[in-house]
């Protein structure tokens, strides 16, 4: 009897994988694995931002951390094992406990730890019945995170200097330093993570909000998991349809349309830094990016030259919350002072949801790209089969300087991330089909830079399962963190209480 318990006990939970087939590794031990949930240390958080103002009382107290150990390769579960770090706020009351709500903040390559040690009281409400849980993927953050080295070797004399041969000296570094981990990146083996992360903490079924990068993550898991699919919500929606190329200059175009509106919102304004007029507005910020590019200003004793100016226009596009900032640091850079630039390129603004896909700030010759680019980096070679190379650049600059004048020199370079990369890539991960996973609510923003709006809707088209879409008017990146209330009441009943929309719907 006992034992019967304990298997009824397991199927109760998931406790074994979803589709598994006698032909499978055992799997067990790692679904059957009991999580030992600890006060999270200093070393844990010190990766977060320190502004505690708009977090409730107690907010980090409250936070709890566990390891979770996975096999490094599914195939051969036996042979090595990795930890992610997870991290979650258990649930308030009052009401039901719901099981836990796992949230990813996108990237490819951003810390979910950081993530909800920064934005956790964004999702109070349904923290009330969830145990909201988030973590680190493999190859990020504290989970077995890709290096490169500590500095990048210089070039040998007489040697190619060109942009595609300093993507092949840092792809061949993170080769020789994290080369036994690339394999083990990609967003399938996450989707698989997420599913043994769901039977450690006792659901049945995973029950998940993504953001930008994480909606392909959610939509990957109900492909490979469709039975295992509770209420999914999927925002900021990456478009599974488009290859890195297309990507790349859907994100350029995107970006100029957002900044098209800045302008416009500007020039409808008396303290305009850009004037009245919008024609002259758009001049005015393509004259400072050249005149930055001749000679690049000084800040705080910091350089501002065109790629920090691109930088932080880029930066003030995810928040419509960011443009009174950006119309500031217009206005000081009109008067001589580019602090305000350097302080937006430095610290973005004050949305927590970033693309990482697209690209940071350029780097020195010598220098390597930040460890969450790094991860970016090798999660996305992994992810796709595209390697384009020095033969491709100029087309690159090309189509994406004609997509944005501003956006698109600075966002071409990112083609060339995969060049030389010392492992293959696939394309598995472009796969999302679930036709029995249950619906999904999609939200998408009209006017959002990083993951246009046409995405949801040929993410649900590829999904096949009749998920809905939730269209936002408005700008920006992630739509249930600007607090609409709309968006919120949509997402939350659905969360909560299982409440669909009955067809496509607006808020905004």
């Amino acid at each position: 009897m006992a034992v019967a318990a304990a298997v009824a006990l397991l199927a109760a939970f998931g406790g074994t994988p979803a589709a598994a087939t006698a032909d499978d590794p055992d799997l067990t031990s790692f679904y059957q694995q009991k999580l030992s949930w600890e006060h999270c240390g200093k070393d844990l958080q010190n990766g977060a931002t320190t502004d505690t103002a708009s977090r409730p009382p107690g907010f980090r107290g409250r936070l709890e951390c566990a390891r979770l150990e996975v096999p490094r390769d599914y195939r051969d579960p036996e042979r090595s094992t990795m930890q992610v770090q997870l991290i979650r706020l258990k649930a308030t009351g009052p009401g039901k406990r719901l099981g836990s709500l796992v949230i990813n903040p996108g990237g490819p390559g951003a810390s979910g730890v950081n993530y909800l040690i920064d934005s956790g009281s964004a999702f109070e409400h349904l923290g009330q019945r969830y145990d909201i849980v988030s973590f680190d993927p493999r190859g990020t953050g504290h989970t077995d995170p890709v290096s490169c080295g500590s500095k990048l070797t210089p070039p040998a004399s007489g040697a190619d200097d060109s942009l595609a041969a300093k993507e092949k000296r840092i792809n061949d570094a993170c080769g020789r330093y994290s080369g036994g981990l690339l394999r083990w990146v990609g967003t399938p083996d996450v989707a698989r993570d997420m599913d043994v992360l769901r039977a450690a903490v006792r659901d049945d079924k995973l029950n998940y909000l993504g953001f930008s990068y994480g909606t392909k993550l959610g939509a990957v898991y109900a492909h490979e998991f469709p039975r295992k699919v509770g209420r999914m919500v999927l925002d900021s929606v990456e478009d599974p349809t488009k290859n890195t190329w297309q990507t790349a200059l859907s994100q350029a175009r995107g970006f100029q349309r957002a900044l098209d509106d800045f302008a416009a919102d500007c020039t409808r304004r008396t303290d305009c830094p850009l004037g009245t007029d919008r024609h002259k507005a758009q001049d005015q910020l393509r004259d400072w990016y050249r005149k930055l590019g001749e000679r690049p200003m000084k800040a705080n004793g910091e350089t501002v030259d065109e790629t920090s100016y691109v930088y932080a226009l880029r930066e003030a596009m995810y928040s419509r919350s960011d443009w009174p900032q950006l119309r500031q640091a217009l206005a000081q850079l009109r008067r001589g002072d580019a602090s305000g630039i350097l302080r937006l390129s430095d610290t973005g603004g004050s949305s927590a949801v970033r693309d990482a896909a697209v690209p940071a700030r350029r780097i020195g010759q010598d220098e390597l790209p930040s460890q969450d680019q790094l991860s970016l980096r090798a999660i996305a070679c992994r992810d796709t089969s595209e390697r384009y190379g020095e033969r491709d650049y100029p087309r690159a600059q090309r189509e994406l300087t004609k997509a944005s004048p501003l956006f698109g020199p600075d966002i071409a370079p990112t083609l060339l991330d995969c060049y030389s990369w010392p492992v293959a890539g696939d394309d598995a991960s472009r796969d999302v089909a679930a036709p029995d996973a249950p619906r999904m609510l999609l939200v998408a923003t009209t006017n959002d830079p990083a993951t246009p709006y046409q995405g949801a809707f040929n993410m649900a088209r590829e999904l096949d399962n009749s998920s809905v879409v939730l269209t936002f008017h408005g700008e920006g990146h992630a739509a249930y963190t600007t607090g609409d209330p709309c968006v919120q009441r949509h997402v939350d009943d659905f969360l909560l209480d299982g409440t669909l929309p009955k067809g496509p719907v607006s808020c905004g």
